[in-house]
């Protein structure tokens, strides 16, 4: 406990969450009013975690809107107990990291969803094309307190981290005016929820890996990997029974399932895997994008395109682009840069208003002669060989726009 409340860590803590950034919590303490007396307020927490008097304030309920139109929940807790929770982790993560499951790859440092992708790719390449595609109902929410804490108590035995950790889980939930009391579950949104979640599926990890099952996970999601659809179908049934008699938690009977990955399509982190090893972004996420992107191009903008690209699209578009770009997508990408092409041609023409200004810019570019007149605004138009002229591929290269073919490339150079 002292190394929690120790300065250098707390301060350490503190750099974390402002790097992270987010919103308040009940108190509507912002980070920066925070910031502003950082050391008083750190004092006053490290004393708090010293004499054992520190009480977390409960978080605030806020719900995001999922891929299937549900709502996912939540828990936003205030600046000072996201300090308390990172400087609790710092110390406990490298503890945990020495067990954890070399095929546990969701929200652990050094690792990330790509190195999933390429595990899977590789087991189904081996032949072991059975896949248990296995989905936890509520997961973050349905944690029992009493369980968890039994598998922390495991590596460590310092009675005040238990406690401060067991007051986190138990700090309640605000929503609509009123508190309620959290008996079950880690809210996500807590910087602990994620270390808490991996340390509560690790028994998972190990009877699968004493099993020689071939299992990868990521937080909640994980797949396993088989060579027979009855030797699937018989460690389904384990893992099942474990999960919900030995950890108390529920798997969703219409989500999870086993697909011959040969001859059907499967999902995992957004990626669809198809049969004969192709690897491309799943429907959703290719409308998902197409939805974000459209709220950034909308026509009835005027605007300097060359700002909206490097402000605002790139960064979505090569995140994106790097997420997706490992898989088999060239042709997608292709076509998604063109579609972005014409609709930045719509922004520009939209911003012109005037057909003279399209002019202009086609004859300094060699056009000769008139032209005749075109509605600027119409969207069959960005897509005329006046549009095309006026703004070539060439000029988008000059304004700075992310290519997510680009992207593939770098990541596929012997493609390239």
């Amino acid at each position: 406990m002292d190394k929690i409340w120790g300065m250098p860590n707390l301060l350490a803590a503190f750099k974390e969450v402002k790097a992270n950034k987010g919103a308040p919590g009940v108190d509507k303490v912002t980070i920066k009013a925070y910031e502003s007396k950082l050391e008083d307020n750190l004092r006053a927490l490290q004393t708090a975690l010293r004499t054992k008097g520190y009480i977390p304030k409960p978080v605030r309920r806020v719900y995001i809107e999922k891929n299937d139109g549900s709502q996912r929940p939540l828990g936003i807790p205030a600046v000072v107990d996201r300090i308390a929770q990172a400087a609790v982790k710092r110390i406990l993560e490298p503890i945990f990291e020495a067990k954890f499951s070399e095929r546990s790859y969701g929200f652990r440092p050094g690792r990330r969803a790509h190195m999933a992708i390429n595990t899977i790719r590789k087991d189904l390449l081996e032949g072991y094309s059975y896949v248990i595609d296995a989905d936890l109902k509520s997961y973050f929410d349905t944690i029992p307190h009493g369980r968890l804490l039994k598998e922390v108590r495991e590596e460590v035995v310092d009675g005040s981290v238990l406690k401060v950790l067991e007051s986190f889980l138990k700090a309640g939930v605000l929503e609509n005016g009123v508190v309620h009391e959290s008996d079950v579950g880690s809210p996500q949104g807590g910087v602990c929820s994620p270390l808490l979640a991996n340390i509560y599926l690790h028994p998972l990890d190990k009877l699968m890996e004493e099993r020689g099952h071939r299992m990868t996970r990521y937080a909640d999601d994980f797949v396993i990997c088989c060579r027979t659809r009855k030797g699937a179908e018989r460690v389904l049934k384990t893992i099942v029974r474990f999960l919900e008699e030995e950890l108390g938690l529920k798997v969703h009977p219409e989500k999870t399932k086993i697909v011959n990955a040969r001859e059907e399509t499967f999902i995992f982190l957004g990626h669809a895997f198809k049969p004969g090893g192709w690897i491309t972004p799943s429907s959703k996420a290719i409308r998902k994008f197409k939805e974000r992107t459209k709220g950034i191009t909308r026509r009835n903008q005027t605007i300097q395109v060359s700002t909206l690209v490097k402000k605002v699209l790139n960064p979505y578009v090569r995140g994106w682009g790097n997420y997706y770009g490992g898989g088999d997508s060239k042709t997608l990408f292709a076509q998604l840069d063109a579609w972005i092409r014409r609709r930045l041609r719509m922004v520009q023409m939209r911003s012109w208003r005037k057909v003279r200004r399209l002019l202009r810019e086609m004859r300094r570019r060699g056009w000769k002669g008139e032209l005749r007149s075109i509605r600027m605004t119409a969207w069959r138009n960005s897509k005329c060989k006046q549009a095309h002229y006026a703004m070539p591929n060439q000029w988008f290269e000059e304004i700075g726009l992310c290519s997510l073919v680009d992207i593939y490339n770098i990541q596929h150079p012997q493609r390239g």
